[in-house]
């Protein structure tokens, strides 16, 4: 693969060309990667305080008492959406649901390991663990390209 960037002064807001032979798996990621590129997720803090995070930036959103909490390395704020919507929304961008209240970047993940009752523990490079329930499994895996589509 090549990468060219080109300056260009009259240009009113950045423009991005792919041009290949095939659109494969590779063309894919690459379009995934600028489409979320400057996406932001609004979320409130503690104290009533509105902020935006990079959605990269978020490890994991989980679902505590009908409030849902997207969690950072060093923060939680609270998010609006609920975590259907959170799953629905963020799908096609590395976000997988793992339980019926956590929904993962799967980019965050950094070692997966079975555990007992068909579930997998999850380590994240925070070192953080989260625990993949049994009927989500399969989803993660196919999301990871561990499994085929059926």
């Amino acid at each position: 693969m090549k990468l060219f960037v080109r300056e260009k002064c009259d240009v009113s807001e950045t423009e991005v060309e792919i041009r290949c032979r095939v659109r494969d798996s590779e063309v894919n990621e690459l379009i995934n990667e600028i489409s979320n590129t400057g996406t932001n997720v609004i979320g409130e803090r503690d104290k009533g305080e509105f902020c935006q995070v990079p959605l990269a930036g978020i490890m994991y959103f989980e679902a505590v008492e009908g409030k849902v909490f997207a969690y950072l390395r060093n923060d939680v704020i609270r998010v609006k959406n609920t975590l259907y919507e959170v799953e629905e929304t963020y799908a096609g961008r590395h976000f997988v649901r793992i339980s019926k209240s956590v929904v993962v970047n799967l980019r965050t993940i950094m070692n997966m390991r079975p555990e007992e009752g068909r579930r997998v523990r999850l380590e994240l490079d925070s070192g953080e663990f989260l625990i993949v329930s049994k009927n989500y499994v399969g989803c993660l895996k196919k999301a990871l390209g561990m499994k085929e589509a059926k």
